[in-house]
């Protein structure tokens, strides 16, 4: 293991290397059922979010120098690039996590892509928010229920990935609804107009990606230029606007074709293609593959 000061990042399968976790299904995303023994001693810079909760005992732990003792009523936050450093967990501390990388959750299309602007994720909410002893039950609620559909669900494949994506924005879309309360003047704060629009365009695609494709759409839609649009969509995402509708489109035609029920006429139409055969063009081209050995593949291998 590296120094402290020779650790730049630290990634999720760096986690589950130290602390020898049986996880082989994604280097994006990692749920913990329980809080491991065995924690790093160091300094770290993750490259990951981290959230989650106590139900019995405590971790101490320092986030950007400044000292939390995280207990039975806590909710524990850390992004990344913050600098992370656990102290001391006591002995049969009880509690559940879920770690995940901005890449893990921008590339699901399903609601909102992107983390909201006034997310309890973003750094200036800080680490620790003490809840309620009602909100510590519905959090552990919220928590138990999503980690006990994973495990019931898990499988290595990209339906299960498709799966985990959708549960995780759902846990945070609800720990967001509940944590908003202890947040003072969260509404009120001003938020830099590019990130507002980069989190808005997101949000247009996941509604509207299967019948506007187009950017001059998304343009027009939040009242801007489309060289403006692709400007601000390139430097906050690394991807082109066209890239991100297109993603959502090919997720969308993955996920449908990993399902027996629908005919692959039924899903080109679904998709609004004008044919049979412009769908198998357009899944070869960006997959190398037709729609049909993509399906024989994902029903054969589960």
């Amino acid at each position: 293991m590296k120094r402290k000061d020779e650790i730049k990042q630290y990634t999720i399968r760096n986690i589950i290397n130290y602390r020898k976790l049986d996880w082989s299904i994604s280097d994006d995303f990692l749920y913990l059922t329980d809080v491991p023994e065995i924690f790093e001693p160091f300094e770290m810079k993750p490259h990951y979010f981290a959230y989650g909760i106590i139900n019995s005992g405590s971790i101490k732990i320092e986030v950007d120098y400044q000292k939390f003792l995280i207990d039975e009523r806590s909710l524990l936050i850390y992004r990344p690039e913050q600098n992370v450093k656990v102290i001391k967990i006591e002995a049969g501390t009880k509690g559940m996590f879920v770690l995940f990388t901005k890449k893990f959750m921008d590339y699901l299309f399903e609601s909102f892509f992107s983390i909201a602007p006034n997310s309890f994720l973003k750094n200036k909410f800080g680490s620790q928010v003490v809840l309620s002893p009602e909100d510590h039950s519905k959090m552990n609620t919220l928590f138990t229920r999503t980690l006990d559909f994973l495990i019931a669900s898990e499988a290595d494949n990209e339906r299960w990935i498709y799966s985990a994506k959708s549960m995780l924005l759902a846990l945070i879309n609800e720990s967001d609804f509940l944590v908003n309360r202890y947040i003072e003047n969260r509404n009120i704060i001003h938020q830099p107009r590019e990130e507002e629009i980069g989190y808005n365009f997101k949000k247009l695609v996941s509604k509207h990606y299967l019948t506007f494709r187009n950017i001059e759409f998304y343009a027009q839609e939040l009242n801007i230029t489309t060289n403006y649009l692709h400007k601000i969509v390139k430097s906050q995402f690394h991807q082109t606007p066209a890239e991100i509708i297109n993603l959502a489109l090919l997720s969308e035609c993955k996920v449908r074709l990993s399902d027996s029920s629908e005919s692959i006429s039924q899903i080109a139409d679904y998709l609004q293609f004008t044919n049979l055969q412009s769908f198998s063009r357009y899944f070869k081209k960006q997959t190398g593959e037709t729609p049909t050995s993509f399906r024989k593949y994902n029903l054969i291998n589960p």
